[in-house]
């Protein structure tokens, strides 16, 4: 993987990219006045990650770009703020200062919705096995500023582990969390649902394995949540009786343990 900047980047950005380049194994290239396809070509490396003042971008052959945002993160806590219900946290019972584990994270929308839920006193870990998207969320987590000061704080609160979950789960204690979630890929997708659309090609597209459920059961002291296309066969597959009701196409599946 390349990294460059801006044009006429600030000392602030240079540190920032070879800070990025350190980290993740890449390789700092100046950007000077060349394009981004030029920089490929010249450097044979079809992977170039981006650095500028407001963000980083991913970019890899002809796919268009990948970088963190909230996504409907920010419209959800918008509407908790507003003291309306969201779907996911009714069918997981989140409450302050519960233990999450998000097992596969993906832009980590959902972990984020999760930090702030649980509050200061709870703990989130999202789990991403994949390089790009783990990357990419660990760095925007971080970094990204919205005007919400409650998303802020969320976002800053979640431990982002880039690590396959079965790996994960298998290293807990028994009842050492309160809820481990799932939202892999659709075995149904959803097309129009853009926010994980361009990541597609780097998301880990694998089922839950019967192996990771009994994991999750093992760990968790209050359920295991399932979301899923609402017509999925996956509920039934993995043993989730209850399945809450949707007008959307995704719903959520619950097992409870307590």
């Amino acid at each position: 993987m390349l990294v460059t900047t801006s044009y006429n980047p600030s000392a602030e950005v240079l540190a920032h990219a070879q800070r990025l380049a350190d980290t993740y194994g890449g390789r700092l290239v100046p950007r000077r006045r060349d394009s981004l396809p030029q920089i490929k070509k010249k450097f044979t490396d079809p992977a170039v990650l981006l650095v500028t003042k407001e963000e980083i971008r991913y970019y890899e052959g002809d796919e268009p770009a990948h970088f963190f945002h909230p996504s409907m993160a920010l419209v959800r806590i918008k509407r908790l703020l507003r003291g309306e219900a969201d779907l996911m946290l009714q069918a997981s019972g989140a409450a302050a200062g519960d233990v999450v584990v998000d097992c596969t994270a993906g832009l980590a929308s959902d972990a984020i919705v999760f930090a702030y839920a649980v509050g200061t006193l709870g703990g989130v870990t999202a789990l991403e096995s994949e390089p790009v998207p783990a990357m990419l969320i660990q760095e925007g987590l971080a970094a990204y500023e919205s005007e919400i000061p409650e998303l802020n704080s969320a976002m800053r609160r979640i431990a982002v582990k880039q690590m396959h979950h079965l790996d994960y789960l298998r290293q807990l204690a028994a009842d050492s969390v309160d809820i481990v979630y799932f939202d892999p890929m659709f075995r149904q997708p959803i097309e129009e649902s853009s926010a994980i659309s361009p990541l597609r090609t780097h998301a880990n597209a694998e089922a839950v394995s019967m192996e990771a459920m009994a994991e999750a059961r093992r760990v968790a002291r209050k359920c295991i949540v399932l979301k899923e296309h609402r017509d999925s066969k996956e509920f039934a597959r993995l043993g989730f009786e209850q399945v809450l009701r949707s007008t959307t196409k995704t719903t959520y599946g619950v097992i409870r343990l307590c």
